[in-house]
């Protein structure tokens, strides 16, 4: 079974050089965002930067950078995308290239101030609600998801403090699609509890470590980013080795009955207890066409479920870019999941996505749509 332990200093996604969208500057692009040794510090920055708009900044030149891998496909990601460029060339031309650049970062300076100002600071809907593996509710579990969405209705005018139910999902072994942060969370909250003491000795039997020493600069990024609730420690490792069935074994926390759910779960008791905010399902980990294939069906099913009980009187409790439902995520683990941005595998389930009439959203920076141009 893979380790939990970060990588020393490993490229923030593991993605092909052959998956790479082709061309001289397309590649380098590719590989100064994906492969290079600068790649882990600009997607960690991303994420673990103590200030939000050092977090923003950050994404904005991620996909700026991965925006100018094809200039076609630029043109093609909006319908004023070749009158920008040929605006931006005459203006260059009558005002200097120098005065236009200056105009365009004031421009987008404001773009993050209002992206700052538009996007929730606080969101009890974080991980379903739950805080951690100590709380009355733990992170990512039904229990947490039941008893947020019964506050939010039961509260006249809903939780102030709800902007949308976020929650992480991971494929398995066996192509399920389950909820959970990251498996070395989960596990080392539940290895010392007696319930627990079979099925980790399964899993050490098979080779697994809940030990992950940070070893590398890199690595304490990650664990540093970890402890403040926004890091990559140990988000994908050893999922795809365990199975759905063995994660049900485990009692989160030692509480008897509380499991590991699966996104068909999730998105069940969402329905069933008549959820009326948006939901944000952040792609952690989909390795398999099955996967990929199964999780586009479940959001375009549970989006045509949400239309047909949405009350009209609570439209305004829905989060626009992501209403009612949406696939976020980092890029980084966006591209080994759906394909990197300008590939042909990125297309593919780009129309599937759009098809199924699911928005697909950057983490942090929510005005990007990780969809558009394909």
């Amino acid at each position: 079974m893979a380790p939990t332990s970060a990588q020393p200093e490993a490229p923030a996604a593991n993605v092909a050089p052959s998956d790479a969208a082709e061309g001289g500057l397309s590649q380098y692009l590719g590989n100064l965002c994906f492969r290079s040794k600068y790649s882990t510090y600009l997607w960690n920055t991303s994420i673990s930067a103590p200030y939000r708009v050092i977090r923003i900044a950050a994404m904005t030149l991620i996909s700026l950078l991965l925006l100018a891998r094809s200039w076609r496909l630029f043109i093609r990601s909006s319908s004023e995308g070749a009158l920008l460029l040929a605006a931006f060339a005459l203006a260059s031309w009558q005002f200097g290239v120098f005065t236009v650049s200056a105009l365009v970062v004031f421009a987008l300076i404001l773009t993050l101030a209002k992206q700052l100002a538009s996007t929730p600071e606080v969101n009890a809907g974080h991980r379903a609600g739950g805080k951690g593996f100590a709380g009355t509710h733990i992170e990512n579990t039904l229990e947490a998801l039941t008893a947020l969405i019964q506050r939010d209705n039961s509260t006249p005018g809903g939780l102030t403090t709800l902007a949308y139910v976020e929650f992480d999902v991971h494929e398995t072994a066996d192509k399920e699609l389950v909820v959970l942060h990251d498996l070395h969370s989960v596990l080392a909250a539940s290895a010392p509890y007696e319930n627990n003491q079979g099925i980790m000795q399964q899993l050490a039997g098979a080779g697994l470590q809940l030990e992950a020493p940070a070893t590398t600069t890199t690595a304490k990024l990650m664990q540093k980013a970890q402890a403040a609730g926004r890091g990559l420690y140990g988000d994908t490792a050893g999922l795809q080795s365990l199975t759905a069935a063995q994660l049900k074994r485990v009692h989160i926390s030692g509480r008897q009955g509380v499991h590991v759910p699966t996104l068909e779960e999730f998105l069940r008791c969402c329905t069933s207890h008549n959820l009326q905010r948006s939901i944000a399902v952040e792609v952690k980990s989909v390795a398999s066409d099955a996967g990929r294939t199964k999780f586009v069906n479940l959001l375009r099913q549970y989006k045509q479920d949400f239309e047909q009980r949405q009350d009209p009187k609570l439209t305004s409790r829905l989060y626009k870019p992501f209403a009612p439902i949406a696939a976020i995520s980092f890029p980084f683990f966006w591209a080994p999941a759906f394909g990197e941005f300008g590939t042909p595998m990125w297309r593919e389930w780009a129309l599937q996505f759009r098809q199924a009439g699911v928005n697909t959203r950057c983490c942090v920076w929510h005005a990007v749509n990780l969809s558009r141009g394909a």
